[in-house]
């Protein structure tokens, strides 16, 4: 008898043990809730409506505690067992902060500047997870509207466009904002139970539909998956008796919630008010005698307690997930001509197309410039900015128009007395945000070129595409990142020829940054260092290079035409762009105490290295020509911002 007491305790034991180990597992994770102070005091203004530039400004109301929404998703999670902190705005300026956790939940957290949204963008990128309960909006921190002024927050004014609708920080929810929508007496259910989200959910519920139903009128958040992204509806507004947008809006069309993965993190997005729905019961510093409780017009607080539960821990888990970005531009042109017309101007016109083959969104400016053999710009130009181009080919927009792609015809006049010779028509885009002004924000990140040559005493131009480096073949692995570098003005080469295997000098490394950034030598930038004098070829460039951080001094010299490191091309490259990323990955020789770790930890998170087969880096290594034409490339399309 007593040998069968002490099995059965040992059984009982282990089964205890089994019982407890998820909720072991989840004490060990660490949970960031935001906490916005912003965001709360956004909630408790009022500002008049009007008209801002022709647009129509609503009325700003006093909406319902944000705080409140904050902390019942930190009990929620506490009372399930989860490790939970609260995190606060100062915490979103810095991406270091934010990679301690292992997820973080943003409740309807509002107001965020550009570059915190850069650093939630990164932290997701690099592996992290994040719940947005009722999604993360564009407003500016920055802008908070003033006492008695109109809040143009919400308008299409920064971003211009709904492609971009969450700023930069759109890449990572793999879909474009579609409207605003008001339900009335709404259900929100999951149609399927394919997602682990939700057949755990369902199966810990002991049923096979989850119900949240709401009887008064209230907004909602529609988006709109990329084609082929990885973002998964798991719960869509599946039927209601009012709407607002009847022509936009479609029962178990659009999703409710998403499951989505972006880099190596994963991202749950609801667009609905999910915390309306659930009931906390505990004693807190609540605003406005809510108390915690659930609203009196909504039922399914076990089924939203219990959602909100798996979710979080499909975003926490440790998970092998890697979705490559890839931002992936084409640009040509088509039909191009040049002729003096009879106002005797010279006239240059063409039609040009830029398409998004990518799985990001991008914005920019369509540049066209005529460059005469020293490189100057003949002619006043051409510049148009496209506020967004969609990472994919939907066209269920009012005009019926592509909206990954734009094409436009446009027109140069120039000087009718140009110079017979031949010139270089160069047509760029520079990814950025028009209002960003810092060189590390705004860059040229794809280019086409061609060549225009007239005759002595012609009236017309012939255009032909632009040579291109012979000692470069098409096999080459670095043919098309050399040839876009080209095409924007970075490499020149030497003696029509680009050398890819010779050996990449400092001076050389700092050049083609700078020109990456499009940052002019600066005569006024000094450098003191003693192997080198004001007089001297590259004087002003390395100054300049110092003074942004792409080049430094190595024992108070500059050491202009050493060989740069794959160590100090790693510092050039983070403090030139600003790059950031953090990473567990470790590489052999590049150990945590390393001088340069950050800047190699930045360029692998962000895919522009991988090292080498045998996991180092080999930061004392020498950079060719070529492969510093690779890093470039890959950093100007890992760092849209």
């Amino acid at each position: 008898m007593q040998k069968l007491f002490i099995s059965l305790l040992v059984a009982c034991t282990f089964m205890l043990i089994a019982f407890l180990a998820p909720t072991q597992a989840k004490a060990a994770q660490k949970i960031g809730v935001v906490f916005s102070e912003s965001s709360e005091k956004y909630a408790n203004t009022t500002h008049p409506g009007g008209t801002f530039n022709g647009q129509s400004v609503s009325e700003k109301v006093d909406y319902s505690s944000t705080y409140n929404k904050e902390l019942k998703a930190f009990l929620l999670y506490q009372q399930q067992g989860f490790q939970v902190e609260k995190i606060f705005e100062k915490d979103l300026n810095h991406l270091e902060n934010l990679s301690e956790y292992d997820a973080i939940v943003f409740a309807y957290t509002v107001m965020m500047n550009h570059q915190q949204r850069e650093n939630v963008k990164m932290y997701v990128r690099n592996g992290g997870g994040a719940i947005f309960a009722f999604q993360t909006a564009r407003n500016e921190s920055t802008k908070f509207p003033k006492s008695g002024q109109m809040d143009l927050s919400p308008l299409i004014y920064d971003v211009d466009s709904w492609v971009m609708e969450w700023d930069n920080l759109t890449e990572v929810f793999n879909s474009r904002f579609i409207d605003d929508i008001v339900l009335g007496n709404s259900t929100i259910s999951n149609i399927n139970t394919v997602h682990p989200i939700i057949q755990n959910t369902t199966k810990e519920l002991g049923k096979s539909k989850l119900t949240l139903t709401k009887t008064n009128r209230d907004w909602v958040e529609i988006i709109k998956p990329w084609q082929g992204g990885s973002a998964t509806p798991i719960l869509y507004f599946s039927d209601y008796n009012f709407t607002d947008k009847a022509k936009t809006m479609k029962k178990n069309e659009f999703g409710a919630a998403h499951a989505i993965e972006y880099g190596k993190g994963r991202v749950v997005q609801i667009g609905f008010k999910i915390y309306d729905y659930i009931n906390i019961d505990a004693k807190a510093d609540w605003q406005d005698h809510e108390n915690g409780a659930a609203y009196s017009t909504t039922t399914g607080d076990k089924d939203a307690q219990v959602f909100m539960k798996h979710a979080l821990n499909w975003v926490a888990d440790n998970h092998n997930g890697n979705v490559p970005r890839r931002y992936n531009l084409s640009l040509y042109s088509d039909g191009v001509q040049g002729y003096v017309a009879p106002s005797g101007k010279f006239v240059f016109y063409s039609t040009v197309t830029v398409k998004n083959n990518g799985n990001v969104p991008a914005r920019g400016t369509l540049k066209v410039e005529i460059l005469d053999a020293n490189d100057k710009v003949v002619g006043k130009g051409h510049e148009r900015y496209i506020p967004g181009l969609a990472a994919d080919s939907t066209t269920d927009n009012a005009d019926k128009k592509d909206i990954s792609t734009h094409t436009e015809k446009y027109q140069i006049s120039m000087p009718g007395n140009l110079a017979a010779g031949t010139y270089t028509i160069r047509t760029s885009f520079i990814e950025g945000r028009d209002d960003r002004k810092n060189a590390n924000e705004k860059f040229a990140t794809i280019a086409e070129i061609k060549t225009l040559t007239r005759a002595k005493g012609s009236n017309k131009a012939t255009i032909a595409a632009a040579p291109f480096f012979p000692d470069v073949a098409s096999s080459n692995g670095a043919y098309h990142d050399i040839k876009n570098l080209y095409a924007l003005g970075i490499v020149k080469g030497s003696n029509g020829k680009f050398n890819p295997q010779g050996t990449l000098t400092r001076l050389q490394a700092t050049e083609m940054i700078l020109r990456a950034l499009g940052i002019p030598a600066s005569n006024s930038a000094t450098l003191n260092a003693s192997d080198i004098k004001a007089s001297e070829y590259g004087y002003a460039v390395l100054a300049t290079g110092l003074r942004y951080g792409i080049i430094a001094l190595e024992d108070g010299k500059i050491n202009a035409h050493q060989p740069m490191t794959r160590a100090a091309m790693a510092e050039a490259l983070v403090n030139g762009f600003k790059l950031q990323g953090h990473t567990n990955h470790t590489f052999t020789d590049v150990p945590a105490s390393h001088a340069y770790y950050k800047d190699v930890q930045a360029l692998y998170a962000l895919g522009i290295t991988t090292g080498y087969a045998d996991h180092t880096f080999k930061p004392n290594g020498t950079v060719t020509r070529q492969n510093f034409a690779q890093f470039i490339n890959r950093t100007l399309h890992a760092n849209s911002k």
